[in-house]
């Protein structure tokens, strides 16, 4: 009876871990050129990656997920969906994807007589004692950090800061995104196009000038930078502190939000806002 016991449990434990390998390139259809950094996962589920420089992606899906949807983003483009289990029937699913770019409506952004106030919103830590770091290794973890604004008031976004605590990597891109509120975590990414940092080696605070994507809100939004390079989690911290703006974080392309309540990191925006 033992063996066919053990026969039983090893069958069991595939079915349990069995997976389904997704694999492809996606290029811009308008180009024809590889599309690099586009987010892709199942929403809400915490399984997703980013496509690497050349546009290639790889992504291991459980069976207990194959009736669920795969999904594919990038800023300046039409969003895609896939149902899992209507790909291929095979372990192995090969799919390209062709990305049209999204036609979308420009706001004109000018700012108008009247007075204007500047203002500086974030965590201004820069500890090197107290750091912090991204929460995994998984492509498209994102902290991000929510910035409230008066109500109804036009707000230009005009700069991002981030300190830098320790940093042994060489070279690291990071991609920043800015999210509406949506009852109380990131919605909608309000961007026309993405925004890359290259980290400096060196512990310092960056500055990044943001007045030339013309990025406007009139509500709380939440600023967010999102791993989208495998480089290893060792040797990347920001400063942070036990005090200050909570943080909100995801572990994968299209993961759910969640409130962390234990670190603020040092970073923030620089926005010009319109008084009443």
């Amino acid at each position: 009876m033992r063996p066919t016991y053990l026969i039983f449990l090893f069958l069991l434990g595939n079915l349990l871990y069995a997976q389904t390998t997704i694999f492809g390139k996606i290029t811009d259809a308008e180009f024809d050129a590889p599309l690099p950094y586009v987010n892709i996962g199942i929403p809400g589920a915490g399984i997703g990656t980013v496509s690497d420089e050349a546009g290639y992606y790889l992504l291991e899906i459980p069976n207990d997920k194959i009736n669920d949807s795969l999904y594919f983003s990038m800023v300046g483009f039409a969003s895609q969906s896939f149902k899992i289990d209507q790909l291929d029937e095979a372990n192995e699913k090969l799919l390209n994807i062709s990305f049209q770019p999204e036609a979308t409506a420009l706001k004109e952004v000018v700012v108008t007589s009247g007075k204007w106030e500047q203002k500086t919103v974030g965590n201004e830590t820069d500890s090197k004692l107290i750091t912090a770091g991204f929460t995994t290794n998984q492509l498209g973890n994102e902290i991000a950090q929510f910035i409230r604004v008066k109500k109804q008031r036009p707000t230009l976004v005009q700069g991002f800061w981030l300190s830098i605590a320790e940093n042994t990597i060489e070279s690291v891109i990071l991609r920043l995104n800015i999210y509406l509120e949506e009852e109380g975590f990131p919605g909608e990414n309000v961007l026309q196009e993405p925004i890359y940092l290259e980290l400096p080696n060196e512990p310092q605070t960056i500055a990044v000038d943001l007045t030339p994507y013309d990025i406007y809100v009139e509500d709380d939004f939440f600023v967010s930078i999102e791993w989208i390079e495998d480089l290893g989690v060792e040797g990347l911290w920001f400063s942070a502190g036990v005090f200050g703006k909570s943080l909100y974080a995801r572990s994968a392309s299209h993961a759910q939000w969640v409130k962390q309540r234990a670190l603020s990191i040092g970073m923030g925006v620089e926005i010009l806002q319109k008084e009443n």
